[in-house]
């Protein structure tokens, strides 16, 4: 299809993501992210997460990932935060937070011995979705990813990583 005109105007439009203290915040204004709202889903990371980071200053999303690891409240979190958390960790080059997040113990949404998680009595399907998509993406990388095996993992020989058939996410 042809570029459209009037999309162009809405991208030029857009606000730019929102700083403060050199680390990326909720939305605009929330300057109590990091101590109100630091048990909330962490969507401040996902632009490089489950996003690949169109208009995301990496220094910045690289201080903010660290900060959101170090100050979230883990313990009341849930879904695919933890999905999201690693991937963008592992999008900022720290390939040991992301093993970290993904197996965080979390008792609001536990994996069961059949390998669901449920948060309830049936399957949660947003963190099911998550951790493989996660993992799948630590696996085969991502398009700007180091050129090695599962560049998602620690390269410190404490991962064996094979896989196959995947495609590197954007």
């Amino acid at each position: 299809m042809q570029r459209q005109p009037e999309w162009d105007a809405v991208l030029r439009g857009l606000a730019p993501l929102p700083v403060q203290d050199g680390l990326y915040l909720q939305q605009e204004g929330m300057t109590d992210t990091y101590t109100k709202w630091n048990w909330e889903h962490p969507s401040l990371i996902g632009t490089l997460g489950m996003l690949p980071g169109d208009g995301v200053d990496a220094a910045v999303m690289r201080a903010t990932v660290r900060k959101v690891m170090s100050q979230w409240r883990w313990d009341r979190c849930w879904g695919w935060d933890f999905p999201m958390m690693a991937m963008a960790a592992a999008r900022n080059g720290e390939p040991a937070m992301a093993v970290d997040a993904l197996l965080y113990p979390s008792k609001k949404c536990a994996f069961t011995a059949n390998g669901l998680s449920t948060g309830g009595p049936f399957p949660y399907f947003p963190s099911n979705g998550g951790l493989l998509y996660a993992v799948a993406m630590m696996a085969a990388g991502w398009d700007s990813a180091p050129h090695r095996n599962a560049p998602g993992f620690p390269k410190d020989s404490t991962w064996t990583v094979r896989w196959e058939g995947l495609k590197p996410a954007p």
